[in-house]
């Protein structure tokens, strides 16, 4: 495979520990409060400079072989391709898209199908970018390109998050699946991220076929953190439907992997 220099981006004691040779990695989360925000990354679009300059487009493939230190971590975990558009308070800075191996522990709703669990280890595509036509469609659409504080403000109000939620769902193409998987024993997971689709396999059989996958550049990415978030399209009376937090990691919690082949 390619060899990638990657950042590390490591926040409130995280790590990241690479073999000498190869790439095989540990990212390492060390028990944290919910108060803070701790992460163990490593990506390959953001230079020293700061900016971020995503290199990849389809036809893209990505084998790794991966485990985890339990199948009940808390926070989210992955890896795959995205363009990284939140801010770390949440806020959205441009659609989001990604093709990707994503796990977030039950503390997260973040349903981007009606048929799937709002949490779980899944296999995932969303393309933000609008896949319909029409005012719905338009409205959405110059919203999330716009990033605008608009978007954060209607999203934070209970009365106007779930018809955003719901507009979202009605002009951007989300699929993914539940992965019947250990999480701590070896798993070799590949992704073809290919023009028309992204096709995703577990131990050489397809779980996945996700049609219209993101056309758009995007970076790598691997990370364990402990962030959690809502975004469930219907709001209940004591609570927004988009929120974010972060939760308490109890004891230390990783994620090993080997980039087989790769960005």
């Amino acid at each position: 495979m390619q060899q990638t220099c990657f950042r590390h981006h490591l926040v409130n004691g995280g790590q990241v520990i690479r073999e000498a040779a190869g790439a095989r990695f540990r990212l390492i989360l060390p028990p944290t409060s919910a108060a803070a925000y701790a992460d163990a990354q490593i990506d390959d679009y953001v230079d020293t400079t700061g900016a971020r300059r995503f290199a990849h487009l389809p036809p893209r493939r990505l084998e790794i072989r991966a485990r985890f230190s339990s199948n009940d971590l808390k926070g989210t975990a992955g890896f795959g391709f995205w363009n990284d558009p939140f801010t770390q308070s949440g806020g959205v800075i441009d659609p989001p898209c990604s093709v990707w191996f994503f796990y977030s522990s039950p503390e997260s709703d973040m349903r981007v199908t009606r048929d799937t669990p709002g949490h779980g280890f899944k296999a995932a595509m969303l393309n933000s970018y609008p896949s319909t036509q029409g005012p719905v469609a338009g409205a959405f659409g110059l919203l999330t390109k716009l990033g605008s504080p608009l978007l954060n403000w209607m999203l934070r109000r209970r009365a106007l998050a779930g018809l955003v939620l719901s507009a979202a769902r009605a002009t951007v193409r989300a699929c993914d699946v539940l992965l019947n998987v250990d999480m701590t024993a070896w798993h070799d997971y590949a992704l073809d991220w290919r023009a028309d689709q992204a096709v995703f396999t577990v131990d050489g059989a397809i779980v996945l076929r996700a049609s219209r996958s993101p056309k758009v550049r995007l970076g790598f990415v691997a990370w364990i953190d402990n962030y959690r978030a809502t975004a469930s399209g219907s709001a209940r009376r004591d609570a927004s439907a988009y929120e974010f937090a972060y939760v308490d990691v109890q004891q230390e919690q990783w994620m090993e992997l080997e980039i087989r082949q790769g960005p």
